[in-house]
């Protein structure tokens, strides 16, 4: 089966974007195996937006006693997903569906969305996003968000280009077309994506991961 446009675009945008981004899906799931919350078996854990599934690949890797929960509005990607997982995907539950549109309260010990905030307009979408994720997530639970903010670090939007010319250099592939994605990024600064967190009722973001202009921060449901 070939990948649909939008799963090349965001695999494609993701690699050059993200130096390491291999590594990331491994990185997020291993901070969540360290909480106390998530020792259990059992502990019910939501991907969002799960795309082709790199994250749930690595907690069945890592943590195959969890139950794991790939969330994603395009059943395209979930049908890639699915097939990655090989027989695997059995013992994920597979949901097509926006988070805001699923049912339930408290229901997971710990979240990941990697790469999806920044698609959400911030005119409500990304608030009304991390409200849903509030509302489906125990008290105490984490939540791991990776996205690219705008404004990083105070620099002018011009060294996007400069940063993804020298990530392509890194990559040994100067010659390589940049990727525009089929739909517009809505990037916002820290204090913006702070603010949204605090909001939706959230802690304040711990930051465990920085490359250019991608973070990937964790924070806590509040009590």
């Amino acid at each position: 089966m070939e990948l649909s446009s939008r799963q090349a675009d965001l695999d494609a945008l993701a690699r050059q974007q993200i130096p390491g981004y291999s590594s990331l899906a491994r990185l997020s799931v291993s901070l969540l195996a360290g909480y106390p919350s998530l020792q259990p078996s059992g502990s019910q854990v939501l991907v969002v937006g799960c795309g082709t599934g790199a994250e749930l690949r690595e907690a069945q890797g890592l943590r195959p006693d969890w139950a794991l929960t790939g969330v994603d509005p395009a059943a395209s990607l979930l049908d890639e997903a699915r097939r990655r997982l090989g027989a695997a995907a059995q013992q994920v539950r597979w949901v097509d569906s926006r988070v805001e549109d699923l049912p339930g309260e408290a229901s997971y010990g710990a979240a990941i969305a990697v790469l999806v905030l920044q698609e959400l307009p911030d005119d409500g979408a990304k608030l009304a996003f991390l409200s849903a994720l509030a509302r489906l997530l125990q008290p105490g639970a984490p939540l791991v968000l990776v996205d690219v903010l705008a404004g990083f670090g105070g620099m002018a939007s011009g060294t996007t280009q400069q940063f993804q010319a020298a990530l392509k250099r890194f990559q040994g592939d100067a010659n390589a077309q940049a990727v525009t994605p089929a739909t517009p990024l809505h990037l916002i600064g820290e204090a913006r994506r702070s603010a949204l967190l605090a909001a939706a009722g959230f802690s304040d973001p711990l930051r465990f991961y920085q490359a250019l202009q991608v973070e990937g921060v964790v924070v806590q449901k509040r009590p």
